[in-house]
């Protein structure tokens, strides 16, 4: 068998090194914003930020079992240690954090449509007044519960000490690979069918909307461009999965190869869709960068005060 293309690595690397460093910054300014605004500790940046911390996390974590496990030292000891759940989780993290963020693309689409559309329905007032607690809990556990099936999983070793690849039983490749295309399916088709009702509502309220409101649909627009990456996580899956019900290993591998540019264009693309669809975190964001405090007359109580800017729609 032919080694797996090494470049899909490298164009992931050069990805992160504007990307991480963004993100965290963007973490961060989020996390000071919360101290100040009650706009950011609304129910949407609340998934935000939970969807943020998943975001870098999977990006740390799969830089340091994946993208440098041929570091030499380092890939003797995962070599030596495999069998503690190190070529395991190197497998497993995959599939893992990629329900954590499908389940995150899911709940901000939903919650767009529930705010914008149905603002006074005793389902959206509930999710309005969670707590943040109640929310990181059900961000969590939900994703993690589905991902019981492929964490239980242990028969993984690596082949070599030279190549470092994973080595995965053909049953449970095969099982996982139509998993996530099912789940990545489901979460596309869920988020299309929030924004197609939400665009039907707008349509046919466009002359009632008003500035607060405009505001909502700005961060409606920052969710659906994430929903694009997941549409390319889609097509990868696609071919992975049609890869794995056949008998020839070597375009899996090379599927598998691949997966740093998918999973970068996931996970990267969310700072600039906030930075570039968010005007008002921008702003704020500025001013974090030159190490300026926060102008609390600039932040907007947008989502809070959806409720009583929908009535004047109905």
């Amino acid at each position: 068998m032919d080694s797996p293309p090494a470049w899909p690595l490298y164009i992931y690397y050069v990805m992160s090194v504007p990307s991480l460093p963004l993100y965290i910054i963007v973490l961060i300014c989020l996390l000071r914003l919360r101290c100040y605004s009650k706009t950011y500790k609304t129910t949407f940046y609340t998934i935000l930020l939970q969807h943020c911390i998943a975001d870098i996390i999977a990006m740390i974590v799969f830089i340091t079992i994946w993208g440098i496990r041929m570091v030499p030292g380092l890939k003797e000891f995962y070599f030596r240690y495999q069998e503690y759940y190190i070529a395991a989780w190197t497998y497993n993290s995959i599939y893992f954090f990629l329900y954590i963020r499908c389940a995150g693309i899911v709940f901000l689409s939903i919650h767009r449509y529930l705010v914008i559309s149905v603002p006074h329905h005793s389902i959206t007032m509930k999710i309005q007044e969670a707590s943040t607690w109640q929310i990181v809990i059900v961000y969590w556990v939900v994703p993690t519960l589905i991902s019981i099936v492929v964490l239980k999983d242990t028969d993984f070793h690596y082949d070599a000490l030279e190549t470092m690849e994973v080595v995965a039983p053909r049953p449970v490749i095969t099982r996982n690979t139509l998993m996530a295309l099912i789940i990545v399916a489901m979460t596309c088709l869920v988020c299309v069918v929030s924004y197609l009702a939400l665009w039907r509502f707008l349509r046919k309220h466009t002359a009632g909307i008003s500035k607060s409101l405009q505001r909502e649909k700005h961060l409606a627009f920052q969710v659906l461009a994430l929903l694009c990456a997941f549409f390319v996580m889609f097509a990868y899956y696609i071919f992975q999965n049609y890869f794995s019900q056949t008998q020839n290993t070597g375009p899996i591998y090379t599927m598998r190869a691949l997966y740093p540019i998918a999973n970068g264009i996931l996970s990267y693309i969310n700072p600039f869709c906030i930075l570039l669809l968010n005007r008002d975190f921008s702003r704020q964001f500025l001013r974090t960068l030159k190490c300026e405090s926060v102008r609390i007359s600039e932040i907007q109580v947008s989502t809070m005060n959806s409720h009583s800017v929908q009535r004047k729609l109905f």
